[in-house]
Protein backbone atom coordinates (compact mmCIF):
# COMPACT_ATOMS: atom_id res chain seq x y z
CA UNK A 1 0.00 0.00 0.00
CA UNK A 2 2.82 2.42 0.70
CA UNK A 3 4.53 1.72 -2.53
CA UNK A 4 1.95 2.54 -4.19
CA UNK A 5 1.17 5.63 -2.40
CA UNK A 6 4.36 6.65 -3.25
CA UNK A 7 4.70 6.40 -6.96
CA UNK A 8 3.52 10.01 -8.21
CA UNK A 9 2.54 8.88 -11.43
CA UNK A 10 0.24 6.32 -9.98
CA UNK A 11 -1.09 8.35 -8.11
CA UNK A 12 -1.66 11.01 -10.21
CA UNK A 13 -2.99 8.92 -12.47
CA UNK A 14 -5.77 7.63 -9.53
CA UNK A 15 -6.44 11.29 -8.74
CA UNK A 16 -7.48 12.43 -12.27
CA UNK A 17 -9.34 9.28 -12.62
CA UNK A 18 -11.53 9.90 -8.96
CA UNK A 19 -12.09 13.75 -10.36
CA UNK A 20 -13.45 11.98 -14.16
CA UNK A 21 -15.74 9.63 -12.04
CA UNK A 22 -16.85 12.75 -9.88
CA UNK A 23 -17.49 14.92 -13.34
CA UNK A 24 -19.31 11.62 -14.42
CA UNK A 25 -21.17 11.11 -11.01
CA UNK A 26 -22.66 15.09 -11.24
CA UNK A 27 -23.62 14.77 -14.89
CA UNK A 28 -25.62 11.60 -14.07
CA UNK A 29 -27.18 13.66 -11.24
CA UNK A 30 -27.84 16.25 -13.59
CA UNK A 31 -29.59 14.03 -16.08
CA UNK A 32 -31.91 12.41 -13.83
CA UNK A 33 -32.44 15.22 -11.90
CA UNK A 34 -33.90 16.51 -15.65
CA UNK A 35 -35.79 14.07 -16.39
CA UNK A 36 -37.49 13.80 -13.30
CA UNK A 37 -38.10 17.43 -14.02
CA UNK A 38 -39.98 16.50 -17.39
CA UNK A 39 -41.81 13.48 -15.53
CA UNK A 40 -43.02 16.03 -13.15
CA UNK A 41 -44.09 18.57 -15.60
CA UNK A 42 -45.85 15.76 -17.29
CA UNK A 43 -47.75 13.87 -14.94
CA UNK A 44 -48.49 17.53 -13.69
CA UNK A 45 -50.29 18.53 -16.82
CA UNK A 46 -51.72 14.63 -17.30
CA UNK A 47 -53.18 15.22 -13.96
CA UNK A 48 -56.00 16.99 -15.24
CA UNK A 49 -56.55 14.33 -17.73
CA UNK A 50 -56.62 11.70 -15.52
CA UNK A 51 -59.85 12.86 -14.03
CA UNK A 52 -59.63 9.72 -11.85
CA UNK A 53 -61.33 7.04 -14.20
CA UNK A 54 -58.46 5.62 -14.59
CA UNK A 55 -56.04 5.92 -17.43
CA UNK A 56 -55.59 3.37 -19.71
CA UNK A 57 -58.88 1.35 -17.78
CA UNK A 58 -59.47 0.38 -14.92
CA UNK A 59 -57.10 -2.23 -12.70
CA UNK A 60 -58.40 -5.76 -12.97
CA UNK A 61 -60.43 -6.90 -10.29
CA UNK A 62 -62.42 -3.45 -9.33
CA UNK A 63 -65.96 -5.19 -10.64
CA UNK A 64 -67.43 -5.74 -7.22
CA UNK A 65 -67.54 -9.84 -8.55
CA UNK A 66 -66.74 -12.62 -5.79
CA UNK A 67 -63.36 -12.17 -4.37
CA UNK A 68 -63.16 -8.26 -6.25
CA UNK A 69 -63.24 -4.92 -4.58
CA UNK A 70 -64.79 -1.66 -6.88
CA UNK A 71 -63.58 1.27 -7.65
CA UNK A 72 -64.15 2.65 -4.07
CA UNK A 73 -60.88 0.26 -3.29
CA UNK A 74 -59.02 3.50 -4.73
CA UNK A 75 -61.79 6.38 -4.39
CA UNK A 76 -63.78 7.08 -1.62
CA UNK A 77 -67.21 7.22 -0.93
CA UNK A 78 -69.65 9.97 -2.26
CA UNK A 79 -73.60 10.24 -2.45
CA UNK A 80 -74.63 8.84 -5.56
CA UNK A 81 -76.55 11.51 -8.51
CA UNK A 82 -76.57 9.52 -10.98
CA UNK A 83 -78.03 6.58 -12.91
CA UNK A 84 -75.38 3.13 -14.03
CA UNK A 85 -77.40 0.32 -16.13
CA UNK A 86 -75.62 -2.55 -18.06
CA UNK A 87 -77.73 -3.72 -21.56
CA UNK A 88 -77.00 -7.24 -21.39
CA UNK A 89 -78.90 -10.32 -23.35
CA UNK A 90 -81.63 -11.80 -21.16
CA UNK A 91 -80.71 -15.56 -22.57
CA UNK A 92 -77.64 -16.59 -24.39
CA UNK A 93 -76.92 -19.64 -26.55
CA UNK A 94 -73.46 -21.43 -26.36
CA UNK A 95 -70.82 -19.64 -29.17
CA UNK A 96 -72.87 -16.89 -29.91
CA UNK A 97 -71.63 -13.25 -29.67
CA UNK A 98 -74.03 -10.60 -28.09
CA UNK A 99 -73.43 -6.36 -27.92
CA UNK A 100 -73.44 -5.72 -24.61
CA UNK A 101 -73.62 -1.81 -23.37
CA UNK A 102 -72.53 -0.05 -20.23
CA UNK A 103 -74.69 3.27 -19.55
CA UNK A 104 -73.91 5.81 -17.31
CA UNK A 105 -76.28 9.30 -16.99
CA UNK A 106 -76.51 12.08 -15.00
CA UNK A 107 -77.82 15.61 -14.87
CA UNK A 108 -75.25 16.60 -11.88
CA UNK A 109 -73.03 18.55 -14.39
CA UNK A 110 -70.00 18.42 -11.83
CA UNK A 111 -69.81 14.89 -13.58
CA UNK A 112 -67.22 14.97 -16.22
CA UNK A 113 -65.77 12.25 -16.46
CA UNK A 114 -66.56 8.57 -16.97
CA UNK A 115 -65.47 5.07 -16.17
CA UNK A 116 -66.45 1.37 -15.91
CA UNK A 117 -64.76 -2.40 -15.48
CA UNK A 118 -67.02 -5.50 -16.28
CA UNK A 119 -66.82 -9.25 -16.00
CA UNK A 120 -68.94 -12.30 -16.83
CA UNK A 121 -68.84 -15.33 -14.36
CA UNK A 122 -71.01 -18.50 -13.38
CA UNK A 123 -72.46 -18.63 -10.28
CA UNK A 124 -69.44 -20.66 -9.07
CA UNK A 125 -67.27 -17.47 -9.99
CA UNK A 126 -65.77 -18.50 -13.05
CA UNK A 127 -65.13 -16.92 -16.26
CA UNK A 128 -68.05 -17.06 -18.70
CA UNK A 129 -66.85 -15.89 -21.69
CA UNK A 130 -64.94 -13.22 -23.95
CA UNK A 131 -64.92 -9.49 -24.80
CA UNK A 132 -63.90 -8.57 -27.92
CA UNK A 133 -63.51 -4.30 -28.31
CA UNK A 134 -65.94 -3.07 -31.02
CA UNK A 135 -65.07 1.16 -30.10
CA UNK A 136 -61.78 3.31 -29.55
CA UNK A 137 -63.63 3.66 -26.22
CA UNK A 138 -62.83 0.30 -24.69
CA UNK A 139 -60.51 -2.66 -24.51
CA UNK A 140 -60.05 -6.02 -22.91
CA UNK A 141 -58.69 -7.62 -20.00
CA UNK A 142 -57.34 -9.92 -18.08
CA UNK A 143 -56.74 -10.48 -14.58
CA UNK A 144 -56.15 -13.40 -11.82
CA UNK A 145 -58.41 -13.87 -8.37
CA UNK A 146 -57.22 -16.15 -6.15
CA UNK A 147 -59.67 -19.16 -5.76
CA UNK A 148 -61.37 -18.32 -9.05
CA UNK A 149 -58.58 -18.12 -11.64
CA UNK A 150 -58.27 -16.10 -14.61
CA UNK A 151 -60.94 -13.43 -15.17
CA UNK A 152 -61.70 -11.42 -18.40
CA UNK A 153 -62.93 -7.60 -18.38
CA UNK A 154 -64.23 -4.75 -20.29
CA UNK A 155 -62.69 -1.38 -19.29
CA UNK A 156 -62.78 1.45 -20.78
CA UNK A 157 -59.69 3.08 -23.05
CA UNK A 158 -57.88 6.59 -22.44
CA UNK A 159 -60.31 8.13 -24.90
CA UNK A 160 -62.93 6.05 -23.46
CA UNK A 161 -63.21 7.78 -19.97
CA UNK A 162 -64.53 10.73 -22.31
CA UNK A 163 -62.95 13.41 -20.08
CA UNK A 164 -65.01 17.23 -19.93
CA UNK A 165 -68.13 15.06 -21.31
CA UNK A 166 -71.44 16.30 -19.10
CA UNK A 167 -74.47 14.31 -18.47
CA UNK A 168 -73.19 11.08 -18.86
CA UNK A 169 -71.10 8.09 -20.87
CA UNK A 170 -72.07 4.77 -23.17
CA UNK A 171 -69.77 1.86 -23.82
CA UNK A 172 -70.69 -1.00 -26.41
CA UNK A 173 -68.77 -3.75 -26.96
CA UNK A 174 -68.94 -7.79 -28.45
CA UNK A 175 -69.72 -10.54 -25.66
CA UNK A 176 -69.15 -14.06 -26.99
CA UNK A 177 -70.86 -16.81 -24.92
CA UNK A 178 -69.06 -19.92 -23.53
CA UNK A 179 -69.06 -22.80 -25.77
CA UNK A 180 -70.97 -24.93 -23.74
CA UNK A 181 -74.38 -24.10 -21.45
CA UNK A 182 -72.97 -23.24 -18.31
CA UNK A 183 -76.28 -21.96 -16.19
CA UNK A 184 -76.86 -19.04 -15.49
CA UNK A 185 -74.25 -16.20 -16.26
CA UNK A 186 -74.10 -12.75 -13.92
CA UNK A 187 -72.24 -9.55 -15.40
CA UNK A 188 -71.19 -7.80 -12.88
CA UNK A 189 -69.55 -3.82 -13.87
CA UNK A 190 -68.69 -0.97 -11.15
CA UNK A 191 -68.86 2.23 -13.28
CA UNK A 192 -66.95 5.83 -12.43
CA UNK A 193 -68.62 9.01 -12.55
CA UNK A 194 -65.90 11.43 -12.07
CA UNK A 195 -65.94 14.72 -11.26
CA UNK A 196 -62.44 15.55 -13.44
CA UNK A 197 -60.27 16.56 -10.40
CA UNK A 198 -56.76 15.73 -9.75
CA UNK A 199 -57.52 13.52 -6.48
CA UNK A 200 -59.58 10.67 -5.48
CA UNK A 201 -61.91 12.38 -3.33
CA UNK A 202 -65.29 13.74 -5.24
CA UNK A 203 -66.31 10.57 -7.69
CA UNK A 204 -68.81 8.12 -7.51
CA UNK A 205 -68.93 4.63 -7.44
CA UNK A 206 -71.90 2.60 -8.76
CA UNK A 207 -71.83 -1.51 -9.11
CA UNK A 208 -74.43 -3.20 -11.38
CA UNK A 209 -75.12 -6.71 -12.08
CA UNK A 210 -77.30 -8.27 -15.05
CA UNK A 211 -78.10 -11.96 -15.84
CA UNK A 212 -78.00 -14.14 -18.95
CA UNK A 213 -79.78 -17.34 -18.54
CA UNK A 214 -79.22 -20.21 -21.23
CA UNK A 215 -81.44 -19.75 -24.16
CA UNK A 216 -83.53 -22.66 -26.71
CA UNK A 217 -82.01 -22.56 -29.68
CA UNK A 218 -84.78 -21.86 -32.02
CA UNK A 219 -84.66 -24.34 -34.63
CA UNK A 220 -86.77 -21.92 -36.71
CA UNK A 221 -83.73 -20.04 -37.12
CA UNK A 222 -82.61 -21.99 -40.03
CA UNK A 223 -86.05 -22.32 -42.04
CA UNK A 224 -89.65 -22.59 -42.20
CA UNK A 225 -89.94 -25.57 -43.95
CA UNK A 226 -88.71 -28.81 -41.54
CA UNK A 227 -92.00 -30.58 -40.73
CA UNK A 228 -90.35 -33.44 -38.84
CA UNK A 229 -88.15 -31.66 -36.89
CA UNK A 230 -84.96 -33.35 -37.95
CA UNK A 231 -82.95 -29.95 -38.75
CA UNK A 232 -83.53 -30.48 -42.44
CA UNK A 233 -85.56 -28.23 -45.20
CA UNK A 234 -87.99 -30.54 -46.33
CA UNK A 235 -88.97 -30.19 -50.09
CA UNK A 236 -92.23 -29.46 -50.35
CA UNK A 237 -94.82 -27.32 -52.12
CA UNK A 238 -98.29 -25.73 -52.35
CA UNK A 239 -100.79 -26.62 -55.05
CA UNK A 240 -103.34 -23.84 -55.54
CA UNK A 241 -105.71 -25.37 -57.36
CA UNK A 242 -106.66 -27.63 -54.66
CA UNK A 243 -105.63 -26.17 -51.89
CA UNK A 244 -103.33 -28.98 -51.44
CA UNK A 245 -99.21 -28.88 -49.45
CA UNK A 246 -97.12 -31.96 -50.69
CA UNK A 247 -94.49 -32.51 -48.56
CA UNK A 248 -91.25 -34.71 -49.09
CA UNK A 249 -90.02 -35.38 -45.73
CA UNK A 250 -86.38 -35.41 -45.40
CA UNK A 251 -86.71 -38.30 -42.09
CA UNK A 252 -90.54 -39.45 -41.95
CA UNK A 253 -90.99 -39.55 -46.11
CA UNK A 254 -94.16 -38.28 -47.83
CA UNK A 255 -97.19 -36.71 -47.00
CA UNK A 256 -100.13 -34.48 -47.75
CA UNK A 257 -101.86 -32.00 -46.05
CA UNK A 258 -105.34 -29.83 -47.56
CA UNK A 259 -105.10 -26.19 -46.22
CA UNK A 260 -105.88 -22.88 -47.31
CA UNK A 261 -107.62 -21.21 -50.79
CA UNK A 262 -105.40 -20.63 -54.22
CA UNK A 263 -105.43 -16.74 -52.52
CA UNK A 264 -104.25 -17.52 -49.53
CA UNK A 265 -100.46 -16.40 -48.42
CA UNK A 266 -98.56 -19.41 -47.14
CA UNK A 267 -96.99 -18.80 -43.07
CA UNK A 268 -95.58 -21.98 -42.57
CA UNK A 269 -93.34 -21.95 -38.86
CA UNK A 270 -93.63 -23.79 -35.51
CA UNK A 271 -96.50 -22.10 -33.98
CA UNK A 272 -96.31 -24.66 -31.16
CA UNK A 273 -93.34 -24.70 -30.67
CA UNK A 274 -92.07 -28.80 -30.90
CA UNK A 275 -89.49 -28.08 -33.34
CA UNK A 276 -91.85 -29.15 -36.66
CA UNK A 277 -93.13 -26.55 -39.21
CA UNK A 278 -96.89 -26.51 -39.23
CA UNK A 279 -98.78 -25.78 -42.20
CA UNK A 280 -100.37 -22.24 -41.99
CA UNK A 281 -102.09 -19.48 -44.11
CA UNK A 282 -103.29 -15.87 -43.84
CA UNK A 283 -106.00 -15.24 -44.92
CA UNK A 284 -106.45 -11.56 -46.17
CA UNK A 285 -110.02 -9.35 -45.29
CA UNK A 286 -111.49 -6.59 -43.46
CA UNK A 287 -110.26 -5.69 -40.35
CA UNK A 288 -111.49 -8.39 -37.57
CA UNK A 289 -112.03 -10.82 -40.11
CA UNK A 290 -108.52 -11.58 -41.51
CA UNK A 291 -106.84 -14.44 -40.15
CA UNK A 292 -104.14 -17.09 -39.72
CA UNK A 293 -105.00 -20.46 -40.42
CA UNK A 294 -102.72 -23.16 -38.43
CA UNK A 295 -102.58 -26.68 -38.12
CA UNK A 296 -100.61 -27.26 -35.20
CA UNK A 297 -98.50 -30.26 -35.74
CA UNK A 298 -98.08 -31.20 -31.71
CA UNK A 299 -101.79 -32.14 -31.53
CA UNK A 300 -103.47 -31.30 -35.39
CA UNK A 301 -105.89 -28.79 -34.15
CA UNK A 302 -106.29 -26.22 -36.79
CA UNK A 303 -105.88 -23.20 -34.56
CA UNK A 304 -107.81 -19.57 -35.65
CA UNK A 305 -105.71 -16.05 -35.05
CA UNK A 306 -107.77 -13.17 -36.06
CA UNK A 307 -105.47 -10.63 -36.92
CA UNK A 308 -104.50 -8.13 -39.66
CA UNK A 309 -106.38 -6.55 -42.81
CA UNK A 310 -106.59 -6.20 -46.44
CA UNK A 311 -103.16 -4.78 -47.80
CA UNK A 312 -101.04 -5.89 -44.58
CA UNK A 313 -97.94 -8.29 -45.56
CA UNK A 314 -97.79 -11.59 -43.24
CA UNK A 315 -93.84 -11.63 -44.04
CA UNK A 316 -92.93 -10.90 -40.27
CA UNK A 317 -94.21 -14.10 -39.04
CA UNK A 318 -91.90 -15.34 -36.47
CA UNK A 319 -90.75 -15.89 -32.90
CA UNK A 320 -91.22 -11.94 -31.38
CA UNK A 321 -91.44 -12.96 -27.48
CA UNK A 322 -88.86 -15.60 -27.39
CA UNK A 323 -90.32 -18.18 -26.59
CA UNK A 324 -89.87 -20.42 -28.98
CA UNK A 325 -93.28 -20.50 -30.65
CA UNK A 326 -93.73 -18.03 -34.09
CA UNK A 327 -96.34 -15.75 -33.49
CA UNK A 328 -98.65 -14.49 -36.14
CA UNK A 329 -97.30 -11.50 -37.64
CA UNK A 330 -98.08 -8.29 -40.21
CA UNK A 331 -96.70 -5.35 -41.79
CA UNK A 332 -98.63 -2.55 -42.21
CA UNK A 333 -97.49 0.18 -44.68
CA UNK A 334 -98.61 3.73 -43.42
CA UNK A 335 -100.42 2.85 -40.58
CA UNK A 336 -100.63 6.13 -39.52
CA UNK A 337 -99.52 9.13 -41.81
CA UNK A 338 -96.13 7.91 -43.07
CA UNK A 339 -95.41 5.75 -39.84
CA UNK A 340 -95.25 1.94 -40.74
CA UNK A 341 -95.71 -0.84 -37.93
CA UNK A 342 -95.52 -4.40 -37.06
CA UNK A 343 -98.24 -5.86 -35.42
CA UNK A 344 -97.52 -9.51 -33.50
CA UNK A 345 -99.42 -11.35 -30.88
CA UNK A 346 -97.02 -12.98 -28.67
CA UNK A 347 -97.21 -16.43 -27.48
CA UNK A 348 -95.65 -15.83 -24.06
CA UNK A 349 -97.21 -14.70 -21.02
CA UNK A 350 -99.98 -13.92 -22.92
CA UNK A 351 -103.45 -14.93 -21.91
CA UNK A 352 -105.23 -12.49 -23.10
CA UNK A 353 -104.20 -12.36 -26.83
CA UNK A 354 -103.30 -9.16 -26.46
CA UNK A 355 -101.37 -7.47 -29.62
CA UNK A 356 -98.18 -5.55 -29.90
CA UNK A 357 -97.37 -2.64 -31.80
CA UNK A 358 -94.26 -1.68 -33.01
CA UNK A 359 -93.63 1.42 -35.25
CA UNK A 360 -91.19 1.04 -37.73
CA UNK A 361 -90.50 1.95 -40.85
CA UNK A 362 -92.01 4.73 -43.15
CA UNK A 363 -93.91 4.77 -46.40
CA UNK A 364 -92.53 2.64 -49.36
CA UNK A 365 -89.85 0.59 -46.79
CA UNK A 366 -90.38 -3.03 -47.07
CA UNK A 367 -90.43 -5.42 -44.22
CA UNK A 368 -88.16 -8.27 -43.43
CA UNK A 369 -87.99 -10.63 -41.55
CA UNK A 370 -85.40 -12.69 -39.07
CA UNK A 371 -83.45 -12.56 -36.16
CA UNK A 372 -80.61 -10.00 -36.52
CA UNK A 373 -78.71 -10.26 -33.37
CA UNK A 374 -79.29 -13.66 -32.30
CA UNK A 375 -81.76 -13.78 -29.32
CA UNK A 376 -83.82 -15.81 -30.05
CA UNK A 377 -86.45 -12.79 -30.68
CA UNK A 378 -87.46 -11.28 -34.46
CA UNK A 379 -85.94 -8.26 -34.60
CA UNK A 380 -88.53 -5.32 -36.31
CA UNK A 381 -86.79 -4.65 -39.75
CA UNK A 382 -87.41 -3.04 -43.07
CA UNK A 383 -85.08 -2.39 -45.84
CA UNK A 384 -85.02 1.44 -47.61
CA UNK A 385 -84.88 1.91 -51.08
CA UNK A 386 -84.35 5.74 -51.42
CA UNK A 387 -80.84 4.70 -49.43
CA UNK A 388 -80.32 0.91 -49.70
CA UNK A 389 -80.76 0.98 -46.28
CA UNK A 390 -81.27 -1.98 -43.80
CA UNK A 391 -82.77 -0.87 -40.53
CA UNK A 392 -82.95 -3.08 -37.68
CA UNK A 393 -84.34 -2.34 -34.25
CA UNK A 394 -81.90 -4.47 -32.42
CA UNK A 395 -84.47 -6.61 -29.43
CA UNK A 396 -81.56 -7.48 -27.34
CA UNK A 397 -80.45 -3.70 -26.78
CA UNK A 398 -83.56 -1.50 -28.73
CA UNK A 399 -80.89 -0.56 -30.71
CA UNK A 400 -80.92 0.86 -34.02
CA UNK A 401 -78.31 -0.73 -36.48
CA UNK A 402 -77.77 0.17 -40.09
CA UNK A 403 -76.70 -2.12 -42.98
CA UNK A 404 -76.22 -0.57 -46.62
CA UNK A 405 -76.80 -3.88 -48.28
CA UNK A 406 -78.39 -4.32 -52.30
CA UNK A 407 -80.71 -2.38 -54.02
CA UNK A 408 -84.37 -1.78 -54.40
CA UNK A 409 -84.66 -4.34 -57.23
CA UNK A 410 -83.23 -7.03 -55.86
CA UNK A 411 -84.84 -10.22 -54.23
CA UNK A 412 -84.64 -9.81 -50.72
CA UNK A 413 -83.00 -13.58 -48.76
CA UNK A 414 -82.16 -12.88 -45.43
CA UNK A 415 -81.26 -15.93 -43.21
CA UNK A 416 -78.41 -17.51 -41.05
CA UNK A 417 -75.73 -18.06 -43.63
CA UNK A 418 -72.93 -18.76 -41.59
CA UNK A 419 -74.49 -20.65 -38.89
CA UNK A 420 -74.12 -18.29 -36.13
CA UNK A 421 -77.65 -17.82 -34.99
CA UNK A 422 -78.08 -14.95 -36.40
CA UNK A 423 -80.11 -13.72 -39.47
CA UNK A 424 -77.92 -12.27 -42.24
CA UNK A 425 -78.75 -9.97 -44.46
CA UNK A 426 -78.56 -10.49 -48.05
CA UNK A 427 -80.43 -10.85 -51.39
CA UNK A 428 -79.99 -12.52 -54.99
CA UNK A 429 -79.24 -10.36 -58.28
CA UNK A 430 -78.49 -11.80 -61.71
CA UNK A 431 -77.91 -15.16 -60.74
CA UNK A 432 -75.64 -14.05 -57.74
CA UNK A 433 -76.46 -14.54 -53.75
CA UNK A 434 -74.98 -11.42 -51.86
CA UNK A 435 -74.45 -12.45 -48.01
CA UNK A 436 -73.22 -10.05 -45.25
CA UNK A 437 -72.18 -12.20 -42.62
CA UNK A 438 -72.71 -11.48 -39.60
CA UNK A 439 -70.01 -13.93 -38.13
CA UNK A 440 -67.28 -11.71 -39.30
CA UNK A 441 -68.92 -8.86 -41.36
CA UNK A 442 -67.15 -10.38 -44.12
CA UNK A 443 -69.39 -10.81 -47.77
CA UNK A 444 -70.26 -13.68 -49.42
CA UNK A 445 -71.26 -14.39 -52.44
CA UNK A 446 -72.41 -17.28 -54.08
CA UNK A 447 -73.17 -17.83 -58.08
CA UNK A 448 -76.16 -19.90 -57.90
CA UNK A 449 -79.73 -19.87 -59.80
CA UNK A 450 -81.02 -17.94 -62.49
CA UNK A 451 -83.43 -14.66 -62.42
CA UNK A 452 -86.11 -16.85 -63.84
CA UNK A 453 -85.96 -19.51 -60.63
CA UNK A 454 -88.02 -19.25 -57.37
CA UNK A 455 -85.49 -18.99 -54.47
CA UNK A 456 -85.83 -21.71 -52.10
CA UNK A 457 -83.03 -20.89 -49.01
CA UNK A 458 -82.78 -23.28 -46.15
CA UNK A 459 -80.61 -25.49 -44.54
CA UNK A 460 -81.23 -28.57 -46.47
CA UNK A 461 -77.99 -30.50 -44.42
CA UNK A 462 -78.84 -29.47 -41.00
CA UNK A 463 -75.28 -27.86 -40.12
CA UNK A 464 -77.31 -25.03 -39.20
CA UNK A 465 -76.27 -22.91 -42.57
CA UNK A 466 -78.31 -21.91 -44.77
CA UNK A 467 -77.98 -23.24 -48.36
CA UNK A 468 -78.93 -21.56 -51.12
CA UNK A 469 -81.14 -22.79 -53.23
CA UNK A 470 -83.70 -22.56 -56.65
CA UNK A 471 -86.42 -24.65 -57.50
CA UNK A 472 -86.62 -24.41 -61.69
CA UNK A 473 -89.82 -26.19 -62.85
CA UNK A 474 -90.08 -29.24 -60.36
CA UNK A 475 -86.49 -29.50 -59.85
CA UNK A 476 -84.92 -28.46 -56.28
CA UNK A 477 -81.31 -27.22 -56.90
CA UNK A 478 -79.20 -26.91 -53.89
CA UNK A 479 -75.58 -25.74 -52.95
CA UNK A 480 -75.10 -27.83 -49.54
CA UNK A 481 -73.17 -25.28 -47.28
CA UNK A 482 -71.10 -28.46 -45.66
CA UNK A 483 -69.36 -29.33 -48.92
CA UNK A 484 -70.44 -26.51 -51.22
CA UNK A 485 -71.59 -29.52 -53.66
CA UNK A 486 -74.77 -29.52 -55.56
CA UNK A 487 -77.96 -31.54 -54.68
CA UNK A 488 -80.87 -32.17 -57.07
CA UNK A 489 -84.13 -33.52 -56.94
CA UNK A 490 -87.72 -33.73 -58.49
CA UNK A 491 -90.20 -32.71 -56.66
CA UNK A 492 -93.60 -30.81 -57.56
CA UNK A 493 -94.59 -29.45 -61.15
CA UNK A 494 -94.10 -25.98 -62.25
CA UNK A 495 -97.19 -24.34 -61.82
CA UNK A 496 -96.61 -25.94 -57.24
CA UNK A 497 -95.56 -22.66 -55.17
CA UNK A 498 -92.79 -23.88 -53.44
CA UNK A 499 -93.03 -23.53 -49.34
CA UNK A 500 -89.59 -22.49 -48.89
CA UNK A 501 -90.35 -19.16 -50.98
CA UNK A 502 -92.92 -17.96 -48.69
CA UNK A 503 -90.94 -15.38 -47.49
CA UNK A 504 -89.14 -14.24 -50.23
CA UNK A 505 -89.48 -11.06 -51.31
Amino acid sequence: MENWLSNSSSKSWRISKMKLNVRNLKMMVIASFSVLVVLAFIFADSAVTITHAEIPGAPSRRTGAPGETTCTGCHQVNTQTGQSTIVAPATYVPGQTYTIQIQSTSTDLSRLSWGFEMTSLTAGGLAAGTYAHTTAFTQTKTGTVTGFGVRNYATHTTSGIFAAQANGATWTFSWTAPATDVGPITHYAAMLHGDNGADDTGDQTYVRTAVSNPGTVVVIHHGFSDFDGDGKADASVFRPTTGVWYINRSTQGFTAIQLGLATDKMTPADFDGDDKTDFAVWREAPAAQAAFYILQSSNSTLRIEVLGQTGDLSLPVGDWDGDGKADPAVYRNSAVGSQSYFYYRGSLSNPGGNITYVPWGTTGDKPMRGDFDGDGKADATVFRTSNQTWYIRQSSNNQLRLDNWGLGTDKFVPADYDGDGKTDPAVFRSGVWYVKQSLTGLPAFYNWGLNTDTLVPGDYDADGKTDPAVNRGGIWYIRLSGTGAMSAQTFGVASDTPVPSAFVQ
